[in-house]
């Protein structure tokens, strides 16, 4: 399944060692609305298995 979420709008991390903990990209899933009042979708780093220039491809 593909599925476009938009472009990334934050991005969360450790204050303390700086490693990124997750993304965070606009959305209206239900499934992935971690949690949120924006309708943000929060994507843990853990599930993004690769990054290019053009796109992030996420584990769901």
């Amino acid at each position: 399944m593909v599925e476009d979420f938009g472009f990334v709008q934050d991005v969360n991390a450790e204050l303390n060692s700086g490693v990124i903990t997750s993304i965070v990209v606009p959305g209206n899933n239900k499934i992935l609305n971690l949690f949120s009042g924006d309708n943000a979708i929060v994507i843990p780093w853990s599930k993004i298995k690769c990054i290019s220039d053009d796109l992030i491809l996420v584990e769901i």
